[in-house]
């Protein structure tokens, strides 16, 4: 019965310190948000700043006229990491116009400003977008922008910024594709047990920072089958913390599964227990990470499993500028 599994496992920690360890992998990843809930991060984050302040002082610049008319301008300022100057246009109530802007994905972007005019971003339709943060730049941080403005777009749409009267005669603009900078950074661990020889490959890696991660459910196997043999993946907070234990079985009724339910229910092994009682969904803090496979299928040749773990909290990855 599986609450009996949990008993085996706790001695087994002896058992994978003699194990032959290897380096994991990390990984720093392009795609996805770092977690944005409940004001934990802001959206505008300091890379995003620093790499923007670098094309506001180092270019490259073009120089545009804003149109007069909202509805007719043609303008166009959708050129990537670009530092536009809008010449803007006399009106009665002063210096104002519009531009167009078509974004290259969808997601959160920033609209970089100096001086700090006032904006507004309208939809194809002529409804306002929504300003999700606004944000006064630090003329420490960067003395050649004054304000950022973040709006959800989308790439289905072509926007239009218009720009209100003002006294300003020019104002530059850029802006930049958030998710560039707000992706999650995260560790790939690949561990392995071959059983003819026996021998292990044990993924060890740590971090820098400690990463905010949510405890897996299930660890996938990526060759082999798992059976029904044991995982462990540890992990621990500073190197005078003692390393915590999750322990995971494979799906399999039977070690040697034959049937196409018993070979698809040994593909992945699935949590048991953690020896501080933590459960699949908690978020669990670590800089140092251990996966080791202790037993799966040797009749289905080595037995190999990746666990990717990715950093929940404000994250981001370097950018080329």
């Amino acid at each position: 019965m599986r609450i009996a599994r949990a008993a085996f496992p706790l001695a087994i920690p002896f058992l994978v310190a003699c194990s032959v360890s290897a380096g994991g992998e990390p990984a720093s990843l392009d795609e996805g948000q770092s977690a944005l809930e409940g004001g934990e991060c802001p959206l505008l984050g300091e890379e995003a700043i620093e790499h923007t302040c670098i094309h506001a002082s180092v270019g490259p610049f073009v120089t545009v006229t804003a149109g007069a008319d909202p509805a007719t301008t043609t303008t166009d300022v959708s050129a990537e990491h670009t530092a536009y100057t809008v010449n803007l246009v006399s009106s009665g109530a002063g210096f104002g116009g519009a531009v167009l802007y078509t974004p290259d994905g969808d997601g959160d972007f920033a609209i970089f400003l100096d001086p700090s005019v006032n904006v507004s971003v309208l939809d194809s339709s002529g409804t306002p977008v929504a300003v999700e943060e606004d944000v006064s730049i630090d003329p420490a941080e960067c003395s050649s922008l004054s304000r950022a403005l973040v709006v959800e777009l989308s790439s289905a749409e072509t926007y239009t910024i218009v720009f209100e009267p003002g006294s300003e005669q020019s104002a530059l603009v850029l802006i930049e594709n958030l998710a560039e900078f707000n992706a999650p950074e995260g560790i790939l661990l690949t561990a392995a047990r071959s059983y003819d020889p026996p021998s292990w490959v044990v993924a060890e890696e740590g971090v820098e920072h400690p990463f905010t991660f949510e405890l897996p459910g299930e660890i996938p196997v990526v060759s082999g089958n798992a059976g029904k043999g044991w995982v462990v993946f540890a992990h621990r907070e500073g190197e005078s913390d003692p390393l915590t234990y999750c322990f995971y079985q494979g799906g399999a009724s039977v070690w040697h599964p034959t049937t196409p339910a018993g070979i698809a229910a040994g593909e992945k092994y699935e949590f048991v227990a953690c020896t501080d009682g933590a459960v699949p969904g908690d978020d669990v803090v670590a800089d140092h990470f251990k996966l080791s496979v202790l037993k799966g299928d040797r009749l289905a040749g080595t037995t190999t499993v990746e666990l990717l773990i990715l950093d929940e909290g404000c994250g981001g990855h370097e950018h080329e500028h």
